[in-house]
């Protein structure tokens, strides 16, 4: 798993198809949402991964990169291997002047 910055996501978002994936809590996704991304909330993921494409290009975040680093871990432990975790989560994309949508 590769951690990386909001400037770093962007230019993967350019640059190469992408699965992003917003671990909060259906409360915390209320507030906004990365554009592209789908929700899929911490406590479902491990039902979740073993039905996706294990190849794909997979960037998770949540709050302040956390959770979504421990989904990182969980998605390696299935045999993942293109994995990234948006450190600082979605407090640093919007401190980077980036936008949520609703």
């Amino acid at each position: 798993m590769e951690n990386i910055t909001p400037e770093e996501l962007r230019a993967l978002m350019h640059k190469k198809k992408i699965n992003l994936v917003d671990v909060r809590k259906d409360h915390e996704v209320k507030q906004g949402i990365i554009e592209g991304a789908i929700h899929v909330p911490m406590s479902l993921v491990n039902e979740w991964l073993p039905s996706q494409n294990i190849e794909s290009h997979w960037v998770f975040y949540c709050h302040v990169g956390v959770r979504s680093g421990q989904v990182g871990l969980i998605a390696e432990n299935f045999g993942f291997k293109n994995i990234y975790n948006l450190s600082g989560g979605v407090v640093a994309w919007c401190q980077s002047n980036f936008e949520l949508i609703k």
